[in-house]
């Protein structure tokens, strides 16, 4: 760290050195001086500036505290919202399952009864059909043993 210039030295320096009158060198190297302490901080100044810093910390702090307490008690209310959405989504998705199930039980049902229908109605002319092949095998076979003898 440099250290603020000696007014003094300085003035004796530049008359010596480089052969200015006395009044003008003091003149200049209070110049100097006061300039450069001017725009020097302090250890009081670091001190002030420390202190604000740390102030303004600590509010930051708090107000961060403050939003994460607030922003977790928003998202714990989402998150409930949405439990409880999901759960009147599933409950209505569960009711349409069994309606669905039920319709196409009903629907099963019926196709199947329809079904019976038919095949009995198509065994019942499958067996007609049988007997009369048997009448009629049983006629040819009887004529066909009286004409032969």
């Amino acid at each position: 760290m440099t250290e603020s210039p000696d007014t003094l030295t300085t003035a004796r320096r530049l008359e010596h050195d480089f052969g200015m009158d006395q009044r003008a060198s003091e003149g200049i190297a209070i110049a100097i001086h006061e300039h450069t302490t001017a725009n020097l901080a302090t250890k009081v100044d670091l001190r002030l500036v420390r202190e604000s810093l740390h102030l303004v910390e600590g509010r930051l702090r708090g107000e961060m505290n403050e939003l994460s307490a607030a922003m977790r008690g928003e998202m714990n209310e989402m998150s409930a919202a949405l439990r409880g959405e999901m759960k009147e989504l599933s409950a209505a998705l569960r009711g349409d399952m069994k309606e669905l199930e039920a319709s196409l039980r009903g629907h099963t049902d019926s196709s199947v009864a329809g079904l019976r229908s038919e095949m009995h109605g198509e065994f019942k002319t499958l067996y007609r059909n049988l007997w009369l092949m048997f009448v009629g095998f049983a006629g040819v076979i009887v004529t066909l043993t009286k004409l032969l003898p």
